[in-house]
């Protein structure tokens, strides 16, 4: 059979890199996708466009791994691109990608309408080798574009991409220069942090002032924490930071190998002196004291707001003899109004949950009795199943969102890190809770349940004689949170 009589759908993919601003244009990838479509459309060939603008080294692109989702589902029969190098050209992607293709019998086709049939020995050693081109002039591109970026700092020229709030970029002159406007927000801000103020409270006062970052979103503590801790605002240049990719977790270099131009934007924003005092005030808030370390209570950093989901502290009223109390929730948003969940009584708090146990207690007793019977009312078992796939589907869209967050410098890399480090938690245990589940036979599940009961008996029974860490450890031992609602706007019980 002739290649093009096994064609009937294909997956139109456009891309236009972001590595090479001002040597691509809109144009450039309008002409691309015009070619693209008219080829599908003299050979009668349905299509779906799959067009993005990012780089082709990252393999996390929103609309390049909905197409490989499409392809895995045999919906298309062919993939036509402009090139190989469109679509990949990373030295690890390029081979999963033909590979895939392979195995799925899905041809690739170019703009000279070259098919390539990758079961055919020839076809597949030709593409490989042109993705080996690819890789090598991509990288040789990469280095020359590295050792500029290192060149334009060395002479005090900006090469660090978009420049931080209170600058804009002189493009003929290669150099930032002070927005004076913006420059009044950020000078507001290093003058809050001296005075001690912490950064969610100066993201607040800047957004109430009608500040935005340059996205044109509300400030958040993170991104003030960003703005005292740059360089560039007493007029450094530091380049040569990141070791790689950063779309790839992007580690930091060494000190000693960072390049530093002092005294390179001139004028700064703030003098050296400001810089380092906000700095060192910052520094000073990160320090907790040894008595806040070890303060703990029974129900520490389980109780979270049902509103905004902060975590609800404990503290003691001097003016109600001494009486120990869940404290309201008084988080505020970016604009400074405050969450209006109440607090509440410890003693009722712990009423509540002592109550909720011994009714988990009495659910985990029929599932149980039904185990044995046999005879389950319901398939809890394959609802669980269902509950944590969904989860885990959920934990992979908020990985995919962060690395484009990243790429969009929505958030910056040390937030990204952190982020991302709880949600890869957060994955591996769902996956093995999954597993667990799929594997636990009916025997596993009465064992299981027999044990808990037994925890949960020992502790019901003897939980008034354990101090507070003690009570603190057994509580988290088998409860995530406690979610509390109790709005000063209703009055329904907590």
């Amino acid at each position: 059979m002739d290649l093009k009589e096994r064609i009937k759908r294909v997956a139109i993919y456009l891309r236009k890199s972001r590595d090479n601003e001002g040597e691509e244009s809109d144009t450039t990838l309008a002409k691309h996708r015009n070619r693209l479509l008219e080829i599908a459309k003299k050979n009668n060939w349905e299509h779906e466009i799959f067009q993005e603008v990012e780089s082709s080294m990252d393999s996390n692109r929103p609309e390049y791994r909905r197409m490989i989702h499409q392809l895995k589902e045999s919906l298309f029969d062919a993939v036509l691109s402009v090139n190989l190098a469109r679509v990949t050209r990373d030295d690890a992607e390029t081979p999963k990608f033909m590979r895939l293709l392979r195995e799925e019998d899905i041809l690739f086709i170019t703009d000279s309408e070259r098919m390539y049939d990758l079961e055919v020995q020839e076809d597949w050693q030709a593409l490989k080798f042109t993705g080996f081109v690819n890789n090598w002039e991509y990288e040789n591109i990469r280095a020359q574009l590295r050792k500029g970026k290192i060149d334009s700092a060395k002479t005090g020229r900006w090469s660090n991409g978009a420049p931080p709030f209170g600058y804009i970029y002189n493009q003929l002159k290669k150099k930032i220069e002070i927005d004076k406007q913006k420059a009044e927000g950020v000078k507001l801000a290093f003058e809050m942090a001296i005075d001690g103020i912490g950064v969610d409270n100066i993201a607040i006062h800047l957004n109430q002032l009608g500040f935005r970052t340059n996205r044109g979103k509300l400030f958040q503590g993170h991104s003030i924490t960003r703005m005292i801790r740059s360089e560039t605002y007493k007029g450094w240049i530091v380049s040569n930071r990141l070791k790689g990719r950063n779309t790839y977790e992007g580690k930091i270099r060494p000190k000693e190998q960072w390049i530093v131009k002092k005294d390179a934007i001139k004028p700064c924003i703030i003098d050296e002196s400001t810089w380092d005092l906000a700095n060192e005030k910052l520094d000073q808030r990160k320090q907790l004291s040894p008595r806040a370390k070890q303060r703990r209570h029974g129900l520490s950093n389980i109780i979270k707001c049902a509103l905004c989901g902060r975590t609800h502290s404990a503290t003691i009223r001097k003016d109600r003899n001494n009486r120990k109390e869940i404290k309201p929730c008084y988080k505020k948003n970016q604009l400074g109004e405050s969450c209006y969940n109440r607090g509440i009584n410890y003693n009722t708090m712990m009423e509540l949950i002592i109550d909720s146990i011994g009714t988990k207690r009495k659910q985990i007793i029929t599932e149980l009795k039904n185990l044995k019977e046999e005879r389950p009312a319901i398939d809890t078992e394959s609802k669980k199943i269902d509950i944590i796939e969904e989860r885990i589907k959920k934990v992979k869209r908020a990985l995919e969102m962060l690395q484009i967050q990243l790429e969009e410098e929505l958030i910056d890399l040390e937030n990204f890190k952190e982020r991302k480090k709880k949600r890869t938690t957060e994955l591996s245990n769902l996956q093995k809770e999954l597993k667990k589940l799929q594997d636990t036979t009916a025997q596993d599940e009465i064992e299981s349940k027999e044990t808990l009961i037994k925890r949960l008996d020992f502790f019901l029974n003897n939980w008034q004689q354990l101090d507070d860490f003690k009570l603190n450890e057994s509580l988290m031992s088998f409860i995530s949170k406690v979610i509390l609602a109790l709005s000063k706007r209703k009055q329904s019980p907590p």
